[in-house]
């Protein structure tokens, strides 16, 4: 009988799975779980070593379109970092459990009653179902103050349960705290966010307007515009952005953008902060992220780092994930501005990015920095030999591709984990000897022990900033 049992809810969680379309939105929350997993575990080097591997097995699966199994990885990276003790069947259930959430709710909606604050679990993975019963809290919280609206368990969760988060909440940005427990045993925990907005479709409808009227307005201004247009109609509709910036934050700064023009002014005010934007470059739009540290000063000068993310990746990579966004806690140390701009053809992005960095923000032309991971490596080499006088130093994080035409005086510094992929491992050592052949004045090689292809951003970027502060003038 107990056999029976277990087959029966083995079947039940498959079919629930197998009905399930996993989106990268869905697996942008659980490599943010796992980046996080990373930090709590990093200062023990057995932990890395054991998520090497579950890192790197998951990253092939990625590139092989198995987003399950990508997600099943996830859950062993977690594992592996926290013990060497083999998963039990409750941990890889709980892995195999993900909510959707959508990201934007109307205000209105919520006040009449037509509409709750609720989400809905699906199965990442086919998992055996325990004896024993899970439990699923989760909090609401508002960004920003912190303040909790309402907490909740659910007993037993499983593939296709609903949960009911709020009735109804003032307009903002908020954060749930979810946590998979078996008594008082906590198997993972989590965060997802989502935003409630007032008057949307007419707001949206405005900007729209707005930027129809003004056509003529600043390119980066008008892009951004349109942009969160974009995005906000598109997580109407149910396709959530794979980040967590806050959805209210877009729209406000667009409108921001949007009332300048009416006043016949730029709408842009640099100021301290994350800015997720866009911009128009030789007529292909370039998506990008902007960080201005909180030293920022209107007419001083700053220092700026361009980080090229890798293949499948996108401009939040820099700022969400690769170590939850170390990248900004070291440039805010030094007071440096980042701009991580989308991937496109022909280096339109590298080129689009500068432009409107050296727009938006008083750049320091001989001091703008150049990274890339991966596949931004190999960009980061192509930006090299096309804009040969841009950049004072670069870093690239496991590159693929050659470098071709380097200046001899560009400080380079490049960096590996020791449990990266052989063949790609090769690749950069090659780089590496290319390099050397064209006798750089400042080149440097540095391996990693117990860090994989995906966690080498995190575990060099400190090192990558020293690195590039003292960098000499060109």
């Amino acid at each position: 009988m107990r056999c029976i049992s277990l087959l029966l809810g083995l079947w039940i969680t498959t079919l629930a799975w197998s009905q399930t379309t996993i989106t990268r939105a869905d697996l942008a929350v659980r490599l943010l779980e796992a980046e996080a997993c990373w930090e709590a575990h990093r200062q023990s080097p057995e932990a890395r070593l054991r998520a090497t591997r579950p890192l790197t097995e998951g990253l092939t699966a990625f590139f092989s379109g198995r987003l399950d199994v990508l997600a099943r990885q996830l859950t062993l990276t977690c594992l592996a970092l926290r013990s060497d003790a083999a998963p039990t069947p409750e941990q890889l259930y709980a892995g195999s459990l993900g909510v959707r959430l959508p990201r934007v709710f109307r205000h209105e909606a919520l006040e009449q009653g037509e509409q709750t604050v609720q989400c809905q679990l699906f199965a990442f993975y086919p998992a055996e179902r325990p004896e024993i019963g899970l439990q699923l809290h989760w909090a609401v919280l508002r960004v920003g103050d912190s303040k909790l609206l309402r907490e909740g368990t659910l007993d037993s969760p499983e593939a296709g349960a609903t949960v009911t988060l709020l009735s109804r909440a003032p307009e903002g940005d908020y954060e749930v705290l979810f946590a998979l427990k078996q008594g008082d045993q906590t198997l993972r925990q989590w965060r997802q966010p989502f935003s409630i907005i007032r008057q949307l479709d007419t707001r949206l409808e405005a900007l729209d307007r707005a930027a129809e009227t003004h056509d003529d307005a600043d390119p980066t201004e008008r892009m951004t515009v349109l942009n969160a247009v974009e995005v906000l109609q598109n997580a109407l509709k149910g396709e959530n952005p794979e980040t967590f910036y806050p959805m209210l934050r877009l729209l406000q700064l667009a409108e921001q953008l949007s009332a300048g023009w009416e006043r016949g002014q730029s709408g842009w005010r640099a100021a301290p902060g994350d800015y997720w934007m866009a911009t128009l470059y030789r007529e292909r739009k370039v998506a990008f992220r902007l960080f201005v540290p909180p030293q920022f000063q209107p007419n001083k000068p700053l220092p700026l780092v361009l980080a090229l993310h890798g293949a499948g990746g996108n401009e939040h990579l820099f700022f969400d994930g690769y170590g939850l966004g170390i990248i900004l806690k070291e440039a805010a140390k030094r007071g440096w501005a980042v701009i991580a701009p989308r991937s496109d053809a022909n280096l339109a992005h590298v080129a689009g990015a500068l432009e409107a960095a050296q727009q938006l923000l008083p750049v320091d032309r001989k001091r703008i920095y150049l990274m890339g991971h991966s596949m931004g490596g190999a960009q980061s080499f192509a930006a090299i030999a096309q804009f040969p006088d841009k950049f004072r130093a670069a870093v690239i994080f496991a590159g693929a591709g050659q470098p071709t035409q380097v200046p001899e005086d560009l400080p380079i510094l490049m960096v590996v984990g020791e449990q990266e992929l052989p063949m790609l491992r090769s690749n950069i050592e090659n780089a590496y000897r290319r390099l050397q052949g064209l006798n750089l004045k400042t080149l440097e090689y540095k391996r990693y022990d117990a860090c994989d292809h995906i966690m080498i951003v995190r575990e060099a970027m400190p090192d990558a900033f020293v690195f590039l502060e003292r960098a000499p003038a060109r």
